[in-house]
């Protein structure tokens, strides 16, 4: 798992709280070959009320989910660990919709020819 803090203070707790998000989805699914998570400051916000935007990219073999925190009106999070959780439970939600389905069927060269 990678992480990347944009115009955001680095802090252990927010580190370690993001971390363990992508530790359970990668439980949630044995065949997931990588995950991003991005926590920044959404452009929406002010330096006296910031809004937070965080995006969990993951790798499947045959697929990639792309989840984020953006509320329907467009606004970011103005606690940085509910938009983290916002971000997992849309990446979970995704992920659950992907397990249900079946994998993709990979052609052979005798298939093809």
């Amino acid at each position: 798992m990678t992480l990347t803090f944009k115009h955001v203070v680095r802090s252990t707790a927010v580190e370690s709280f993001a971390r363990e998000l992508g530790q359970r989805l990668s439980r949630c699914h044995e065949r997931i070959d990588g995950c991003h998570v991005t926590v920044q400051t959404h452009p929406a916000g002010t330096p006296q009320s910031p809004q937070f935007l965080v995006t969990i990219h993951l790798r499947l073999p045959w697929a990639e989910i792309h989840a984020d925190n953006i509320l329907p009106n467009g606004a970011g999070h103005a606690d940085l660990q509910g938009a983290l959780r916002e971000a997992y439970d849309n990446a979970r939600r995704q992920l659950d919709t992907f397990t249900r389905m079946p994998a993709p069927r990979m052609r052979t060269a005798s298939a093809i020819s």
